[in-house]
């Protein structure tokens, strides 16, 4: 009995999962987001978890991460700025990145040669996803080029929600276990007619 419940009660959560991830794709806040570089610095990103940034640039610094107990592929941490914040770092000027990338996905000889992220303007696309704690090693940036706001949106570099028909299976694949356990239950617990 109590088997049944957990498994019913983890079923519904499946569900709503599903269903929520599956509304937020096309109506909410996984639905991709298009700005420019110079509109996240001013005015962030608002409620959006998929973003699309065009005019980012790469200031060439960066700090690795190495793996961690639970998760343990390393990943780089970079900041992203825009033309302005640029010209100004290129002053020593201290700048406050809107934008802070991280990525599991780089070459692994590029720490060693000290390499792994160019100077170099590109689109970001990403998930908002905080770096995980053991990981986080945002605040090794060098003070006196990077001030990180409180505000700082952490990106996973070329990430994408879960697409559509996985979440689709999730909530049918949820129905249908839920289903079939009570339909087995019912089975067994139907009384037995006799017919004298």
């Amino acid at each position: 009995m109590l088997f049944r419940f957990i498994v019913v009660l983890g079923c519904i959560v499946m569900f709503i999962n599903g269903c929520n991830s599956l509304i937020s794709q096309n109506f909410g806040t996984h639905k991709l987001r298009t700005l420019s570089m110079e509109q996240v610095v001013r005015e962030n990103i608002g409620d959006a978890d998929y973003i699309e940034v065009s005019g980012a640039w790469q200031s060439g610094d960066y700090i690795h991460a190495p793996g961690g107990r639970t998760s343990k592929k390393p990943i780089l941490i970079y900041p992203l700025l825009d033309r302005a914040q640029l010209t100004a770092l290129d002053s020593n000027q201290v700048v406050q990145p809107a934008i802070v990338a991280w990525t599991e996905e780089f070459a692994p000889d590029c720490v060693e040669k000290k390499n792994c992220i160019e100077r170099r303007e590109f689109t970001l696309k990403g998930i908002v996803r905080n770096i995980p704690k053991e990981k986080n090693r945002s605040g090794e940036l060098p003070a006196s080029r990077y001030q990180l706001p409180e505000n700082v949106i952490f990106v996973e570099v070329n990430k994408a929600p879960i697409a559509w028909y996985w979440n689709l299976a999730m909530m049918v694949g949820a129905v249908a276990l839920a289903f079939a356990l009570e339909l087995r239950s019912f089975k067994r617990t139907k009384p037995v007619n006799n017919n004298l």
